[in-house]
């Protein structure tokens, strides 16, 4: 049942926003464990889990579109008590589906202009424009939207959601059919600039955990209907890794940015200074950055190697080492407190007469730091 009264979907007094507040939210799947979720008014937060265990239940619980019970509250404006609730499009939220579900009939230009007439916080026209141009969008604007192919479909729906601007968005795997690389290296750099610009309160849904590294800082987790606070993301890769999920391994590492110039990106890590190339997001002498480390990308050294083509070369400590299954071996290191992992051959591993808590020389090229 529609929620008539003033009471709610109405502003309350407070004059502090307190973001996203859901308690006893129960649905036909978690019936035995009400979920209890607080977020702030703003910022990106994964969410992972096993499939089928209640991530796309909780967004369309969110959104308004699934049958539930309990308290939704965003940003002081209360959209469900028990089981009356506002609805869906009176909601200040926009939901991203897998499947895109851009409007058929209508060109790509068509689904966009929508999203802009009924956003409650419109962009201004260059945004539109710089957004079209980053996501290759710009030459597809006149195609029906039935011609587009999944890549391109998913690339149009979250430009969609982008155009419209809500103060929440949902995202539930939304670029799951777009080619990995350019989502790594290319889209998420593009995300997470603009949402630094434009803040809302985010939720990004992905089976991928590097998406989530890349985007979010904490992340909320889903396994059989039971809902896990948000995390921090080493947490969360503890568990998909007991859960084997995680064969290969990308760390997620911060530095700080020096300079920008001819397209390689200079980044003080713990007072050693590192270099990326293929950089797309826009930088300042200052800011933060974070990117992925493929594990297998990098490689160990004894001593300091001499003049290289390989640009980065940092000092570490070897804390653990782990045999896989297929015979390589995971290195655990650190430095300047940030942990990070190495894949090695068993027999480099013997050859080099490997011993926890000594320090070496981790050796990797400037093209190995992906999101950046």
């Amino acid at each position: 049942m529609e929620i008539t009264s003033p009471l709610f979907g109405t502003a309350a007094s407070s004059s502090e926003v307190i973001g996203l507040s859901v308690t006893g939210l129960v649905t036909s799947l978690n019936s035995a464990r009400p979920w209890q979720l607080e977020l702030p008014a703003s910022g990106i937060f994964g969410l992972t889990g096993p499939s089928g265990s209640g991530k796309s239940t909780l967004l369309a619980a969110l959104a308004g579109q699934r049958c539930c019970r309990g308290n939704i509250t965003f940003a002081n404006t209360l959209w469900q008590r028990g089981r009356r609730a506002l609805a869906s499009h009176k909601r200040s939220l926009s939901l991203g589906f897998q499947d895109s579900r851009l409007f058929a009939g209508q060109s790509v230009a068509d689904n966009l202009a929508l999203a802009r007439r009924y956003s409650r916080r419109p962009l201004p026209e260059q945004e539109c424009d710089r957004l079209l141009k980053a996501f290759g969008i710009d030459a597809l604007l006149h195609q029906p939207v039935e011609l587009l192919s999944g890549g391109e479909a998913q690339r149009v729906a979250v430009l969609r959601q982008l155009f419209n601007n809500a103060p929440l968005q949902l995202l539930d795997e939304p670029l799951s059919a777009v080619d990995r690389a350019q989502v790594l290296r290319r889209l998420l750099p593009i995300l997470r600039d603009f949402w630094a610009r434009y803040p809302a309160l985010v939720i990004w849904t992905s089976h991928d955990f590097d998406e989530i590294q890349l985007l979010a800082q904490r992340c909320l987790w889903m396994d059989s209907a039971k809902l896990s606070a948000p995390l921090p993301l080493a947490e969360v890769a503890r568990r998909l890794d007991r859960q084997g999920v995680a064969d290969s391994c990308r760390s997620r590492i911060e530095a700080r940015v020096e300079s920008l110039r001819a397209g390689l990106l200079t980044l003080d890590w713990g007072g050693v200074p590192i270099f990326a190339d293929r950089v797309t997001g826009h930088y300042r002498k200052g800011d933060s950055a974070a990117f992925l480390l493929q594990a297998g990308d990098i490689s160990l050294c004894v001593e300091k190697p001499g003049l290289s083509s390989i640009l980065n070369c940092l000092p570490v400590t070897l804390v653990t080492q782990q045999q896989l299954v297929d015979g390589r071996i995971r290195l655990r290191l650190t430095a300047a407190e940030q942990v990070f992992y190495a894949d090695i051959s068993r027999l480099s591993c013997e050859r080099l007469q490997l011993r926890e808590g000594a320090g070496y020389f981790a050796q990797f090229k400037a093209g190995s730091l992906a999101g950046l």
